[in-house]
């Protein structure tokens, strides 16, 4: 996909709710809904950034505000005292304070984004917001309990080139782990956007956020009463959330197009960019 020239951000930071404070990047500037974007846990904007912005600002696309937000313990959101104190990480919580930033820096009615845990961030945030303008859900967590999630086997795709890994072990591992098409240029990419940001979040954030995973208050039927464009991308061979308990939110959205993509898992934006980016193109379409 074919990019313009990059746009100039704007980055800063907004004390919420919980003792936490959110940092954001906002791009470009439309009339349309401003899009709001969610990474999952260990990871933080630049993923998001670097898969989506090449779709928002390609010739023809009509002009948009985006905004990436930051977890807190993740990027440049820290995590407070007052918000370690409190254990101020559940998912509960989370939804609540990513729902007043939203508000605070968009007026207006937005346009939702997320990826992995951002995903299900996403789904209690339709709940949270009034005015939804649309969603759009990569690899999304659907059953948070992790013994109940239906996921495939374990597949891995390798290729015959050498795999050349840096001195820390951590890295080697964390692609092991997760990747699916282990190639080059999946590591290359692996390496700029996902392993620095995994080993710089707030362990401690979160393992407690895992600890409290599952939204306590009911959004199934704020998604179901949903009338919004909605997409949901996922990988064929994701083991960490899987494909098949997407199905449940394709069941509740309304209008709602579901897409299972070959080849890939958890790591879909870095492993198969080109289908992500035409299915968020079409996407935004319909928004």
């Amino acid at each position: 996909m074919t990019e313009a020239a990059p746009e100039a951000a704007t980055v800063g930071r907004h004390p919420s709710l919980h003792g936490h404070t959110i940092a954001w990047e906002r791009r470009g500037e439309g009339q349309g809904p401003t899009l709001v974007l969610l990474h999952g846990l260990a990871t933080d904007r630049r993923v998001l950034i670097e898969i989506c912005e090449p779709v928002f600002t390609a010739p023809g696309m009509p002009p948009s505000q985006r905004l990436y937000l930051e977890l807190p313990g993740h990027g440049q959101s820290p995590v407070s005292a007052a918000a370690k104190a409190a254990q101020a990480f559940s998912t509960d919580e989370l939804v609540a304070t990513l729902g007043d930033t939203i508000r605070a820096l968009c007026p207006d009615p937005v346009a939702l984004v997320g990826y992995a845990f951002g995903g299900y961030l996403v789904q209690g945030l339709v709940r949270e917001l009034v005015g939804v303008r649309g969603v759009f859900l990569i690899c999304p967590t659907v059953e948070a309990d992790f013994g109940r999630r239906t996921v495939p086997p374990r597949r891995v795709l390798r290729n015959h080139e050498e795999l050349v890994f840096s001195d820390d072990p951590r890295e080697r591992a964390a692609f092991d782990e997760v990747a699916v098409l282990q190639t080059p240029a999946t590591l290359e990419r692996f390496q700029t956007l996902i392993h620095p940001a995994n080993i710089a979040a707030d362990q401690d954030a979160m393992a407690a956020t895992r600890a409290r995973y599952v939204m306590s208050r009911p959004y199934l039927q704020s998604l179901a009463a949903y009338a919004g464009p909605v997409a949901i991308v996922c990988g064929r061979d994701d083991h960490w959330v899987g494909f098949e308990d997407a199905v449940r939110l394709v069941r509740a959205f309304a209008r709602c197009e579901f897409q299972v993509l070959p080849d890939c898992g958890q790591l879909l934006p870095i492993e198969a960019t080109a289908s992500l980016q035409r299915a968020l193109a079409s996407w935004l379409a319909r928004v």
